[in-house]
């Protein structure tokens, strides 16, 4: 997660687990998440800008993908107030993702 304080992020990895895990049908011990801590730019300014979500993921159904998103986006701008949240998807390959040496 960037651009967001680090004590939302915080927050929200303890509201939004147990929805997650139900929209998304695994165990909420599933979920990490992870705090960058960013600065942004243009013009050679630092410009503020709206909370990024990145999930990183087996691949799941659109349905699933949207329902996702949605959950993701009303948990991030209620804990944030935020008007604009961005959540992308990067789908991860079971053969190339490793566990304890073995992969999925």
């Amino acid at each position: 997660m960037r651009a967001l304080k680090k004590e939302h992020v915080q927050n929200l990895s303890e509201i939004l687990v147990k929805d997650l895990a139900k929209t998304i049908g695994t165990a909420e011990d599933n979920f990490t998440f992870e705090w960058i801590g960013s600065e942004f730019f243009s013009g050679g300014k630092a410009t503020p800008s709206y909370p990024f979500v990145e999930v990183l993921w087996f691949a799941r159904s659109q349905e699933v993908q949207d329902q996702t998103a949605a959950l993701i986006t009303q948990k991030v701008k209620t804990e944030t107030q935020a008007q604009d949240v961005v959540v992308v998807f990067q789908t991860l390959d079971k053969a190339a993702y490793y566990e304890n040496g073995e992969h999925f």
